[in-house]
């Protein structure tokens, strides 16, 4: 059965779905409808939404098609996330959030009172939430480590400030509200000078350090001679202790390679001790690089 020319069209600007309303129009209704999905050129994947079975499925398409089933919902959690390219929340699943119950097949919804038209973005064609909200939605959906990474990733990218992040925490924290203590917490006990961490490596390693006692400024500024400052990724100024964490995707160029020992040697004139740590560092050996580096602050320490 030939389809027309628009609602093919129109299939080709929806990631290859259509609406009962888009199949109505161009007159495919009743028998043959019918027909089309017997014979398996139409899949029903919610109620008037279908996808033509010649286009593949993907993970943008169940997203769209659960919007296009509930034109006033909007993705969240880790499917606004995965949407936004942000670490620590990649799934296949998708979560939507509305100010009214949604039931939906195969679809996680969530209701809020939290919803605005200016919590709500466009991005590659799908309605998403806006960073600062995401944020206050993530808080429920993640852990503790994985929700600090992912607030440092926000504000490194620069979708989101310091200020906008409470601004929004402001409306959504509420006594009971999934996620509101982590939110507050995390939230709370970030400083608003702090430069972000552009790297999770750097946070699991913070972390790491803090529960074994040890805790390290994060981008702590030093004065060279040169009357320059540098910011160390770790530190402690008082016992003139750094932690640099090299990424080898970024980091091991030459030039960048000839910079960080300019650095380090400046630093050294001045009596800081610098230790660098690699990916492999964190990612496979976290306990072992943890107390190596305790070790070094203590003999540090023993100097002063």
């Amino acid at each position: 059965m030939p389809f027309p020319r628009p609602l093919l069209a129109t299939a080709r600007g929806q990631r290859g779905l259509v609406t009962a309303e888009d199949l109505t129009k161009s007159g495919i209704v009743g028998r043959s409808r019918s027909e089309a999905l017997n014979q398996g050129m139409l899949v029903q994947l919610h109620r008037g939404v279908y996808r033509f079975s010649s286009h593949d499925e993907s993970f943008e398409q169940r997203c769209l098609a659960a919007m296009l089933a509930a034109p006033d919902a909007v993705l969240s959690g880790p499917t606004a996330g995965r949407v936004w390219g942000l670490r620590k929340v990649f799934t296949d699943h998708v979560h939507l959030i509305a100010r009214r119950a949604i039931h939906l097949e195969s679809v996680s919804a969530h209701r809020t009172k939290v919803l605005g038209v200016h919590d709500i973005a466009v991005r590659d064609g799908l309605r998403v939430l806006r960073p600062a909200r995401l944020l206050c939605d993530l808080a429920w959906h993640l852990d503790d480590a994985a929700f600090e990474s992912v607030y440092e990733q926000m504000l490194d990218r620069g979708l989101i400030s310091v200020q906008s992040a409470r601004a929004a925490a402001r409306r959504f924290v509420a006594s009971g509200r999934p996620g509101s203590v982590r939110l507050a917490r995390v939230l709370d006990s970030r400083p608003d000078w702090l430069k972000p961490a552009d790297s999770d490596l750097e946070v699991q390693l913070w972390r790491s350090l803090r529960a074994a006692g040890l805790l390290l400024l994060r981008q702590c500024p030093v004065v060279l001679d040169s009357g320059s400052s540098v910011y160390l990724d770790l530190a402690d100024q008082s016992i003139k202790f750094g932690v640099e964490v090299d990424h080898v995707t970024w980091h091991g160029g030459r030039m960048d390679a000839q910079r960080d020992k300019r650095r380090d040697r400046e630093l050294a004139r001045l009596g800081w001790t610098v230790s660098r740590v690699s990916d492999e560092d964190i990612s496979t050996r976290l306990s072992q690089t943890t107390d190596e580096l305790i070790a070094i602050a203590q003999v540090c320490a023993s100097r002063c």
